[in-house]
């Protein structure tokens, strides 16, 4: 298009018509409602679920309001069993503070400011089982001020988590057999990778790796093949109670001590890594590797949880590779 020429009009007024609008006697009027005349009896619903997530468990807690008003001075109570630890929550801009212990019982306050007419908050906390053949139960209490100005309950009633004790009898595997074990549909395959935080102090590799083989002898897993140089071993068994195989994997590898285990059964695989971790923390702890078990760090990553690449040094952080989230980790 060209450019005007200054002090020119190209249409000029005289040359326009104006067309007059109808005058119209009947004015429109816009439908208004009040906050005070909505109904938000049984339309605001709580919804929660529990199910094994990978290694571990994740409690989903979705709120919905499915009425036309919003709520406000909305506060999520979350008890749990100690023997779960809160790992990770999403989405992790939610502000989650530090669990508050009560006898066996930890319990966690969740605040919104507000939930916006006819929208969805959904919430979900991972927990890592920390012991082994107990069970416990996850309860939610949220609670709101509605339109009308009253406070409003909802509970979600108990969801049980029980992590079951295992016991593998030894089963012979093919080596040539060990892809085609883990392509089975159904299959699912779980990692627990850590790092220990040691000041000042060179971790002999091969000292790691022959504990984590000897924890899996005795928990009767058959050796299938081992890579010495490599710092890899494959294991594989039957659990007795569910009587569902198991191909486990243990490996030092970028300065992480990682165990990796594959099944039908998801609830086995999380009461596998409770067991052989446990178990690992119990004795480099015993052999003076560490002072403590707080210096042995889980290297997921606490935005997707996805596993991270290296253990970093202290102080420094390390970029997750799936979701290129920065972060500290001791």
């Amino acid at each position: 298009m060209s450019k005007k020429e200054k002090g020119t009009n190209p249409i000029p007024t005289q040359n326009l018509v104006i067309f007059k609008a109808k005058k119209n006697n009947k004015s429109k009027t816009i439908d208004k409602y009040s906050f005070e005349t909505v109904d938000q009896e049984n339309k605001i619903i709580l919804v929660i679920n529990a199910k094994p997530f990978g290694g571990h468990y994740r409690y989903s807690i979705i709120l919905d309001n499915q009425s036309l008003a919003p709520v406000s001075e909305v506060k999520i109570k979350v008890t749990f069993p100690d023997f779960l630890m809160l790992t990770r929550c999403f989405p992790p801009t939610i502000s989650v503070p530090d669990s508050i212990s009560k006898e066996d019982l930890n319990q966690i306050n969740i605040k919104f400011d507000e939930l916006n007419e006819t929208s969805k908050k959904q919430i979900h906390l991972h927990f890592t089982p920390i012991s082994l053949n107990i069970r416990g139960e996850i309860q939610t209490v949220v609670t709101y001020v509605n339109v009308k100005d009253f406070v409003r309950a909802l509970n979600s009633g108990p969801e049980e988590i029980f992590v079951d004790k295992i016991a593998i009898i030894p089963k012979i595997l093919p080596t040539n057999y060990i892809k085609g074990f883990c392509s089975i549909p159904g299959t699912k395959k779980v990692i627990k990778s850590l790092g220990l935080g040691i000041k000042k102090k060179i971790i002999n590799k091969d000292i790691l790796f022959d504990i984590l083989e000897k924890i899996f002898f005795t928990h009767n897993f058959q050796l299938i093949t081992r890579d010495v140089n490599k710092k890899i071993l494959w294991v594989f068994g039957r659990d007795v109670n569910s009587e569902e195989n198991i191909l486990a994997i243990g490996q030092i590898v970028s300065n992480k001590i990682e165990i990796i285990a594959s099944s039908q059964n998801q609830h086995l695989l999380i009461s596998f890594l409770t067991m052989v971790s446990n178990d690992f923390k119990e004795r480099i702890l015993a052999d003076g590797i560490i002072k403590s078990k707080k210096d042995v760090f889980d290297l997921e990553c606490k935005y997707c949880g996805a596993v991270l690449p290296y253990f970093p040094k202290k102080g420094k952080s390390v970029e997750c590779k799936s979701c290129n989230y920065e972060q500290i980790i001791w």
